[in-house]
Protein backbone atom coordinates (compact mmCIF):
# COMPACT_ATOMS: atom_id res chain seq x y z
CA UNK A 1 0.00 0.00 0.00
CA UNK A 2 1.30 3.04 -0.53
CA UNK A 3 1.09 6.49 1.14
CA UNK A 4 -0.78 9.23 -0.03
CA UNK A 5 1.99 12.12 0.11
CA UNK A 6 -0.58 14.64 1.92
CA UNK A 7 -0.45 11.58 4.71
CA UNK A 8 3.33 11.11 4.52
CA UNK A 9 3.55 14.63 5.18
CA UNK A 10 1.72 14.24 8.47
CA UNK A 11 4.07 11.55 9.62
CA UNK A 12 6.73 13.88 9.71
CA UNK A 13 5.18 16.83 11.34
CA UNK A 14 4.94 15.48 14.61
CA UNK A 15 6.77 12.85 16.17
CA UNK A 16 5.55 9.51 17.19
CA UNK A 17 6.68 9.44 20.32
CA UNK A 18 6.94 12.08 23.66
CA UNK A 19 9.78 14.57 24.13
CA UNK A 20 11.07 16.02 26.57
CA UNK A 21 10.67 19.65 26.24
CA UNK A 22 14.59 19.68 27.20
CA UNK A 23 15.03 17.81 23.99
CA UNK A 24 13.55 17.79 20.39
CA UNK A 25 13.59 16.59 17.09
CA UNK A 26 11.73 19.42 15.16
CA UNK A 27 10.83 22.98 16.21
CA UNK A 28 7.22 21.97 17.06
CA UNK A 29 8.14 19.59 19.50
CA UNK A 30 9.68 22.82 21.54
CA UNK A 31 5.68 23.99 22.02
CA UNK A 32 4.84 27.14 20.33
CA UNK A 33 6.77 29.60 22.06
CA UNK A 34 10.55 27.52 21.10
CA UNK A 35 12.44 25.89 18.75
CA UNK A 36 14.61 23.03 17.83
CA UNK A 37 17.93 23.89 17.78
CA UNK A 38 21.03 21.04 17.91
CA UNK A 39 18.47 18.94 19.89
CA UNK A 40 18.13 21.29 22.40
CA UNK A 41 14.41 23.64 23.16
CA UNK A 42 15.40 27.17 22.48
CA UNK A 43 12.86 30.05 23.46
CA UNK A 44 11.42 32.54 21.08
CA UNK A 45 11.30 31.73 17.30
CA UNK A 46 14.49 31.67 14.82
CA UNK A 47 13.88 35.58 13.20
CA UNK A 48 12.92 36.12 17.22
CA UNK A 49 15.18 34.65 19.61
CA UNK A 50 14.61 34.97 23.36
CA UNK A 51 18.09 37.21 23.71
CA UNK A 52 19.42 38.20 27.20
CA UNK A 53 22.00 41.13 26.56
CA UNK A 54 24.84 39.29 26.92
CA UNK A 55 27.51 37.86 24.09
CA UNK A 56 26.95 34.34 24.76
CA UNK A 57 23.52 34.52 24.80
CA UNK A 58 23.50 36.81 21.33
CA UNK A 59 25.91 34.37 19.96
CA UNK A 60 23.76 31.06 20.62
CA UNK A 61 20.77 32.40 19.87
CA UNK A 62 21.16 34.55 16.85
CA UNK A 63 24.13 34.12 14.93
CA UNK A 64 24.18 30.52 15.58
CA UNK A 65 20.94 29.83 14.64
CA UNK A 66 19.90 32.55 11.92
CA UNK A 67 23.13 34.22 10.60
CA UNK A 68 24.02 31.02 8.66
CA UNK A 69 27.00 29.83 10.96
CA UNK A 70 25.23 26.75 11.26
CA UNK A 71 23.79 26.43 7.94
CA UNK A 72 20.16 27.45 8.87
CA UNK A 73 17.77 27.86 5.86
CA UNK A 74 20.72 25.89 4.24
CA UNK A 75 22.57 29.35 3.65
CA UNK A 76 25.87 29.66 5.34
CA UNK A 77 26.43 33.27 4.84
CA UNK A 78 28.00 34.18 8.01
CA UNK A 79 30.36 30.63 7.89
CA UNK A 80 34.14 30.48 7.17
CA UNK A 81 32.85 29.85 3.56
CA UNK A 82 30.32 32.60 3.01
CA UNK A 83 32.49 35.26 4.38
CA UNK A 84 35.36 34.17 2.35
CA UNK A 85 33.16 34.61 -0.89
CA UNK A 86 30.14 36.97 -0.11
CA UNK A 87 29.41 37.93 3.84
CA UNK A 88 33.25 38.93 4.67
CA UNK A 89 32.12 38.06 8.20
CA UNK A 90 33.14 34.79 9.77
CA UNK A 91 30.46 34.42 12.61
CA UNK A 92 30.90 30.51 13.65
CA UNK A 93 32.87 29.32 16.63
CA UNK A 94 33.85 32.15 19.23
CA UNK A 95 33.40 35.52 17.18
CA UNK A 96 33.93 37.84 19.67
CA UNK A 97 37.35 38.81 18.63
CA UNK A 98 35.91 39.35 14.59
CA UNK A 99 33.13 41.72 16.17
CA UNK A 100 34.42 44.08 18.47
CA UNK A 101 36.13 47.40 17.69
CA UNK A 102 36.81 45.30 13.99
CA UNK A 103 36.35 47.71 11.04
CA UNK A 104 32.60 46.03 8.67
CA UNK A 105 33.77 45.15 5.15
CA UNK A 106 30.92 47.27 3.61
CA UNK A 107 31.15 46.54 -0.30
CA UNK A 108 27.89 47.12 -1.40
CA UNK A 109 27.47 50.63 0.56
CA UNK A 110 29.56 53.90 0.65
CA UNK A 111 29.71 54.14 4.45
CA UNK A 112 33.72 52.93 5.22
CA UNK A 113 35.87 52.26 8.63
CA UNK A 114 32.50 52.02 10.45
CA UNK A 115 33.13 49.48 13.73
CA UNK A 116 30.81 46.18 13.43
CA UNK A 117 30.47 46.66 17.41
CA UNK A 118 31.23 49.98 18.88
CA UNK A 119 31.16 49.05 22.64
CA UNK A 120 29.08 51.91 24.52
CA UNK A 121 27.32 53.00 21.06
CA UNK A 122 24.98 50.65 19.34
CA UNK A 123 23.60 53.68 16.92
CA UNK A 124 26.92 53.93 15.37
CA UNK A 125 27.96 50.30 15.51
CA UNK A 126 27.37 48.51 12.28
CA UNK A 127 26.03 45.02 13.26
CA UNK A 128 22.47 46.75 14.85
CA UNK A 129 22.66 49.24 11.68
CA UNK A 130 22.35 46.38 9.93
CA UNK A 131 20.17 44.57 11.68
CA UNK A 132 17.78 47.39 11.63
CA UNK A 133 17.68 48.13 7.70
CA UNK A 134 14.48 46.51 5.61
CA UNK A 135 15.46 46.99 2.48
CA UNK A 136 17.39 44.97 0.39
CA UNK A 137 19.46 47.76 -0.68
CA UNK A 138 20.78 50.94 1.38
CA UNK A 139 23.11 53.22 -0.67
CA UNK A 140 25.09 53.72 2.61
CA UNK A 141 24.99 50.87 4.10
CA UNK A 142 24.72 47.86 1.37
CA UNK A 143 21.87 45.29 2.76
CA UNK A 144 19.45 44.54 5.69
CA UNK A 145 20.00 41.30 7.68
CA UNK A 146 19.57 38.18 7.39
CA UNK A 147 20.15 39.12 3.40
CA UNK A 148 17.40 36.76 2.19
CA UNK A 149 14.39 38.65 4.78
CA UNK A 150 15.69 41.80 5.58
CA UNK A 151 14.47 43.51 9.15
CA UNK A 152 12.89 39.86 9.69
CA UNK A 153 15.13 39.73 13.35
CA UNK A 154 12.01 40.84 15.75
CA UNK A 155 12.77 44.30 17.50
CA UNK A 156 12.83 42.75 20.79
CA UNK A 157 16.20 40.88 19.97
CA UNK A 158 17.96 43.60 18.20
CA UNK A 159 16.91 45.64 21.15
CA UNK A 160 18.91 43.03 23.67
CA UNK A 161 22.20 43.30 20.63
CA UNK A 162 21.99 47.44 21.18
CA UNK A 163 21.71 47.19 25.39
CA UNK A 164 24.68 44.32 25.43
CA UNK A 165 26.71 47.40 23.15
CA UNK A 166 25.49 50.20 25.07
CA UNK A 167 26.50 48.29 28.19
CA UNK A 168 29.77 47.76 27.06
CA UNK A 169 29.49 44.79 24.44
CA UNK A 170 31.85 42.73 27.45
CA UNK A 171 32.63 39.20 26.68
CA UNK A 172 30.03 37.64 28.67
Amino acid sequence: MRLAPVAAVGLFAACAYPVDRAACAIDSDCGPSGFCLGATCRQGTRACPALQPTYSSIDRGLFQVSCGASGSKGINCHSPEGAGSASFLDLSGDAYARLVNRTAVNPLGDLKDLLLVKPGDPDASFLVQKLRLTTALDAHLGSGMPADAPGSICASSVDAIAQWIREGAGRN
